[in-house]
């Protein structure tokens, strides 16, 4: 409101501001600490005129003047003798005559709604002035719910206290550091004040234990609080299935009533809380875990095993902070101060590999309590692996495997599983991990060799030979005897390299195979296997049926944090391929600011790179590029696979596509085809080939890749459909570009569809089917009304002229976006390893090819490029014809 009162203050106005809005400058701006006073002060002669001579009246908290006041203020405006701009809070009551006002329609009445996540980017961008991090926006959401006074307040907050900083470009929150300060405190505290007793208890109750389930606020006599808060606003209810749960509306609010609570209160709460949780039976997979926790709190220590299990679960909700806690607390057992050093919150790998022998040969005479701690042991490996403590979690797992002491089978298979997998991916120790397998697996015998087996496997689609992987799950499988941990752990595996190969159909029936046994199955391994089975769904051609899948696995895991990444990117895929690329983009910043660390094969540049994917898709180009910068810094950071790496370069090169890098996109494309091809990975290859082809005006006879296409056609489903649209599009076939829309369309893939039928538009003018040119844009226009999104750039050839200058290319685009954010040329120079010299060249060419002369242009001239370049082909016909002479295939 500020502003506008600015904005009307320089424009000449006469501005006169009440309460909290009385900042604003000017010589005809004053400002009154109550309307009676402002409204005494005003000389009848000033109340005459136009519309924009009027005087305007600014008021902040309107709802608290007084009656008197508000109801003389509403003649004044009815009368037509002053313009007013106000604020008030939704949930108190005005007086009369400020409601009088928007009633009788004499002002404008605009709710101010909580942002989502894309309002929310966009507002911090206009404050910030630069690109935000992903994680850093969904943590901002996460902590306010898009509250606009909230997230005002923590934004100011955090640049006061410096945790809010931009670094290299880009500007990073890595959450609240310490307690809040004292205005972010207070106008928390604003809203939370008049409670009653009972109402004050549960919020109590909620800032520690929150979320509480329904019959447990029930069973302390507070639901009439309850019902009183949710009308308030000031908590929410989730309501999943027949779970009802209640939270405190804004995050924040859990932080300021925490810090401002007495221990003791804190400790009370805490402990009741755990002990109805208990009463209730502990039915739920996490309520362990939730007992276990608030006992911690509350200053008690659990049983043993009691830590044992809720560590588990901590293990796969992948909290691997708490689990680490829990697993040096059930490792503890009366240590003597020399051998603390194990439960240092962040030790060394020399430290905790000695802790562990002190404690090992401590309890060495007490077998039991010997089991135990290796038991604690090899639970902490797993949670290191999970915290990409890779050679941390190397030192713990072997000093325990290698303890001689005797644990259970099932808990030292899943210990040998963690370690192999940690050393040949992480470590990339491949032979050491695969002697480490053989020596367990000869150790217990292949007969009780259980997961390991998967563990073979997963190494086989970790070096990209997903023959070999089928292969193993083929063997192992066939044997009808195969325990649960085994198909549990294997069948996932299996059934993605499956897919993978382009064979979903086997893939769909080796899971429906195991459908009834999987309903035993753990949760992650049955969610997993669901986001498989999801996945063959869309693959055979039935997208609208893998969303439904894929919507009920995110129901499943709505209280489970973090959801599997790689129903993530399924999801999110399916949501582009059906038009509703924003809803994508929510899911992907969504799952970015979760803290997954190892989830094979995924990793956290593969969601980012969907996420450039799906804003290109969206129109939100250079966004998208800046988006695929911070891919590639990522990618510098971390281990990768093959899998993981062609899905990265296709959005890579769907981005550098949609932004008018034509030859740029084929180039890369093309790379995918060949590796993806080589590997025997058909889907992939067969997608980027796709991509290709849509990009460029391929008017060739016959590709060299014949062989992959008939592969594809005999896959079936949209990999068939999709084989049929490269031959369409070499072959300039209007009529198959139109039953390809029609297949498309009936699967639910509207934007492909919509596609194929603008390119049938120009093949059918091109032979001069004039009417079926008609028919086909008919076609098109009535699929984009299904799209959340328009036709890609690459479609629209009809009116392209030659530019006057040659295109930005790759590296000046990634220069031309990181100087737009407000990098100095050294920062983009560090960013993408290069010399200021050259970042200084290419911001020379940048200027000459955009017609810019200042650095605060770029913006500006980049998005006008892409705008350009959006009808512009940069790139001659792919060359996908075989050479003279060679074999053809029919």
């Amino acid at each position: 409101m500020s502003t506008a009162l600015q904005q009307a203050a320089d424009e000449g106005r006469m501005v006169l501001s009440v309460g909290g809005a009385s900042w604003i400058s000017g010589t005809r701006a004053r400002g009154f600490g109550s309307l009676a006073e402002c409204l005494g002060s005003l000389d009848p002669s000033t109340l005459v005129g136009s519309a924009s001579d009027r005087p305007l009246v600014g008021i902040d908290d309107a709802h608290l003047v007084d009656a008197v006041a508000g109801d003389r203020l509403h003649r004044l405006v009815a009368a037509g003798r002053l313009s007013v701009l106000a604020t008030a809070r939704q949930d108190a009551s005005a007086p009369p005559g400020i409601d009088k006002l928007w009633v009788e329609r004499l002002v404008e009445h605009i709710e101010v709604a909580p942002f989502d996540s894309t309002a929310l980017g966009s507002v911090l961008h206009a404050r910030l002035g630069g690109h935000i991090d992903t994680s850093t926006l969904e943590r901002l959401w996460a902590a306010t719910h898009g509250n606009a006074l909230m997230l005002r307040e923590l934004v100011e907050h955090a640049l006061e206290d410096e945790s809010l900083t931009c670094v290299n470009g880009t500007w990073v929150w890595g959450g609240l550091t310490e307690r809040p300060g004292k205005r972010l405190s207070d106008v928390i505290r604003v809203g939370l004040r008049d409670l009653s007793h009972d109402e004050h208890e549960l919020v109590h109750m909620l800032a520690v234990a929150e979320p509480l389930e329904a019959e447990i606020v029930t069973s302390f006599g507070l639901a009439k609080a309850a019902e009183s808060l949710d009308l308030r606003g000031i908590i929410s209810v989730e309501r999943t299935r027949a779970r009802v749960r209640l939270r405190l509306a804004i995050p924040l609010s859990r932080v300021v009533v925490a810090s401002r609570m007495s221990d003791l209160t804190a400790q009370r709460l805490r402990r009741q809380v755990a002990d109805a949780l208990e009463r209730t039976g502990a039915r739920r997979e996490d309520d362990i875990l939730r007992i276990v926790s608030l006992r911690m709190e509350a200053g008690l220590v659990p049983g043993r095993e009691q830590l044992l299990t809720a560590a588990r679960t901590a293990i796969r909700r992948k909290d691997n902070t708490l689990a680490e806690r829990l697993c040096l607390l059930a490792l503890r057992d009366s240590p003597s101060e020399a051998e603390t050093s194990l439960f240092d919150p962040v030790p060394q790998s020399a430290r905790y590999g000695a802790g562990l022998r002190r404690v090992l040969a401590r309890v060495g005479s007490d077998p039991a309590n010997a089991t135990d701690c290796v038991r604690a042991a090899l639970l902490l490996g797993q949670v290191l692996v999970g915290k990409g403590d890779h050679e941390d979690a190397e030192t713990v797992l072997a000093t325990a495997l290698d303890s001689g002491v005797e644990v259970p089978l099932d808990e030292y298979v899943v210990a040998t599983h963690a370690r192999v997998i940690n050393m040949a991916w992480s470590l990339r120790r491949v032979a050491d991990a695969g002697r480490v397998l053989a020596t367990a697996i000869a150790a217990i015998g292949p007969e009780h060799a259980g997961m390991l087996h998967a563990t073979r496997a997963m190494i086989a689609v970790l070096s990209d030979q997903l023959q070999s992987a089928v292969d193993i799950g083929d063997s192992v499988l066939c044997d009808e005897s195969a325990d649960l941990p085994v198909t549990q752990t294997l069948l996932p595996t299996v059934t993605f390299a499956r897919t993978e190969l382009g064979d979903p159909a086997g893939a769909l029936a080796l899971l429906d195979r195991y459908r009834e046994v999987s309903l035993d199955w753990d949760t992650d391994a049955m969610l997993l296997a669901n986001a498989v089975s999801a996945r063959c769904s869309y693959l055979l051609g039935n997208l609208r049926g893998a969303a439904e899948e894929l919507d009920a696995i995110h129901r499943d895991a709505a209280d489970r944090q973090p959801v599997l990444m790689q129903s993530v990117l399924d999801r999110a895929r399916l949501l582009r391929l059906l038009g509703q690329p924003e809803h994508a983009v929510i899911l992907l910043r969504q799952s970015l600011a979760v803290e997954t660390t190892h989830e094979f094969p995924a990793t956290k540049a593969w969601p980012l790179a969907q996420l450039a994917g799906a804003l290109a898709e969206s129109g939100r180009h250079a966004e998208a590029l800046r988006t695929l910068v911070e891919v590639r810094s990522v990618r510098s950071e971390i281990l990768s696979s093959p899998i993981a790496e062609d899905e990265i370069e296709y959005e890579s090169a769907l981005v550098l596509a949609h932004t008018g890098d034509h030859s740029g996109a084929v180039a890369q494309a093309r790379e995918v085809v060949e590796r993806a091809g080589a590997a025997g990975r058909l889907v992939r290859a067969v997608f980027a080939l796709h991509l290709a082809a849509r990009i460029t005006d391929g008017a060739a006879l016959r590709f060299r890749d014949q062989a992959l296409l008939l592969a594809a056609r005999n896959t079936g489903g949209i990999v068939r459909v999709i084989a049929d649209h490269v031959r369409a599009l070499a072959d300039g076939d209007g009529n198959a570009l139109t039953k390809v829309s029609e297949q498309f369309s009936d699967m639910g893939a509207l934007p492909l569809a919509a596609e194929a039928a603008a390119l049938a538009v120009r093949a059918h003018r091109a032979s001069g089917q004039r009417r079926k040119g008609r028919e086909a844009w008919a076609a098109c226009r009535e699929l984009l009304r299904g799209c959340d999104s328009g036709l890609p750039p690459w479609t629209d050839r009809e009116s392209t002229q030659e530019r006057d200058v040659a295109p930005l290319t790759p590296r000046e685009r990634e220069v031309a976006a990181l100087a737009s954010t407000g990098l100095s040329n050294r920062d983009i120079a560090d960013r993408l390893v290069v010399s200021v010299r050259t970042v200084e060249n290419h911001l020379h060419r940048i200027y000459h090819k955009l017609g810019i002369t200042a650095r605060s242009d770029l913006g500006r001239g980049l998005e006008a490029v892409i705008a350009r370049t959006e009808s512009t082909p940069l790139t001659a016909p792919l060359q996908l014809m075989r050479p003279a002479g060679a074999e053809r295939v029919a």
